[in-house]
């Protein structure tokens, strides 16, 4: 027969021939049985963000218990972490910590995404108890800060292609902005790449990739697209009339990218800008691509008149265009040798005349062409301008300048 006493030593009195080898010593059951409501082996999961401290806990009061118990913490890639309170492992980021009795927690400092995983803490009863912390590690989105993409310039018609590789966990999702002064707009892509097929000065500026997983604040990168194209000259009023001893103020405007070089011009006279001088151009900016050159003139006289080229030139090619100032009042008359003609003598004369003392109507202002040399005499030829002059208009004011061209015929030829 067999009891125990009160040491829980087991006293054999009589051994009956057929238990001879079954014998079997109970304490270490008894143990584990007991070790039941004082080892928490529910599993647990535990959360943290990398560079973070992740607490792994384990309680188990080992007061009452055989002191060659111990607790061991063993990694996902069953590497030996610690026994008891003492460190194994060669990674000084770990360590137990026990801020109450039964507390046998394993710390983590400065998380990396490789220490996910299922750590196991363990008592060494028979049979083993053990507890599973499974360790999830959040990881803030990071945008690769490459920068071979990030500042393009294009032409027009060309195709712009911008990345923006993001890494984190959860993975991010990664949405496009297009940033204007005032805000920015949503293109409704997500992904990334960006892909602008034949793209425009309209689609030129600045543009922003945000990445975001929910942990921590979203993250961006910056891109910038200049959208070149050679310049193109608009002057808004072709046709301009002034009267003599007032200012006028004659504007164009030219869109180029890059930058164009720009100027007024009368004949082979470039107009520069001097605050002394009588004829000033001046200039602004009226976008990121469109800017405005006005040519100041005061004080008009008769030689101001004429024709105007306002023109502009970058790397990538060139324009221009002209307008004409007429008197309001009176006939503006130019001279110049026909180059095209093979008679040295033969000059050029265009008369222009605005509303006032030729009887024109208001909506004409004819422009007369009249030849004169030695060998034909006198010609002339009707220009076409915004209207339409009669002959009986034109003759009229051929008859007006007859008396300068005769004067001019006896005097040069």
């Amino acid at each position: 027969m067999m009891c125990f006493n009160k040491n829980s030593t087991m006293l054999v009195t009589k051994i009956p021939f057929l238990l001879i080898g079954s014998i079997v010593c109970a304490s270490d059951y008894a143990t584990s049985k007991h070790m039941l409501t004082t080892f928490d082996s529910s599993p647990e999961n535990v959360s943290a963000i990398a560079g973070k401290t992740a607490i792994l806990p384990c309680t188990v009061d080992l007061s009452n218990l055989d002191p060659t118990k111990e607790i061991t913490w063993m990694s996902p890639k069953n590497i030996l972490i610690s026994i008891g309170d003492r460190r194994i492992i060669d990674d000084t980021r770990m360590s137990i910590e026990r801020p109450q009795i039964p507390d046998w927690n394993l710390h983590i400092r400065e998380l990396e995404p490789y220490d996910r995983g299922i750590y196991i803490c363990s008592l060494n009863t028979r049979p083993m108890m053990t507890k599973n912390v499974y360790l999830e590690v959040y990881v803030t989105p990071i945008i690769s800060s490459e920068k071979e993409n990030t500042h393009q310039n294009l032409r027009e018609g060309e195709t712009a292609n911008l990345t923006c590789n993001a890494t984190g966990f959860p993975e991010p999702t990664i949405t496009w902005y297009r940033v204007s002064e005032m805000d920015k707009e949503a293109i409704g892509r997500q992904g990334s790449y960006l892909m602008i097929h034949n793209i425009t000065r309209y689609c030129g500026g600045t543009y922003t990739c945000h990445a975001f997983n929910g942990i921590g604040p979203a993250v961006s990168k910056v891109f910038s697209i200049n959208v070149y194209f050679q310049p193109e000259v608009q002057v808004l009023n072709k046709r301009q009339q002034q009267d003599t001893g007032k200012e006028t103020i004659l504007q164009c405007e030219i869109s180029a990218s890059p930058q164009a070089i720009v100027n007024w011009r009368k004949g082979e006279h470039v107009f520069s800008a001097n605050n002394y001088q009588r004829i000033t151009p001046e200039i602004y900016k009226k976008d990121i691509y469109t800017t405005v050159l006005l040519l100041r003139i005061q004080n008009l006289t008769w030689s101001d008149f004429g024709e105007y080229v306002c023109e502009a030139s970058n790397s990538l090619g060139k324009d221009l265009e002209t307008m004409h100032l007429y008197p309001i009042n009176g006939i503006h008359v130019t001279a110049k040798p026909a180059s095209s003609i093979s008679d040295s003598n033969t000059f050029i004369f265009n008369f222009s005349s605005g509303n006032g003392k030729v009887p024109f109507p208001s909506e004409v202002s004819p422009i007369v062409q009249i030849k004169l040399s030695k060998s034909t005499g006198l010609n002339y030829d009707d220009q076409e301008a915004e209207g339409t002059a009669s002959t009986v208009h034109t003759q009229r004011l051929v008859i007006m300048v007859t008396v300068f061209l005769v004067t001019f015929h006896v005097r040069y030829l």
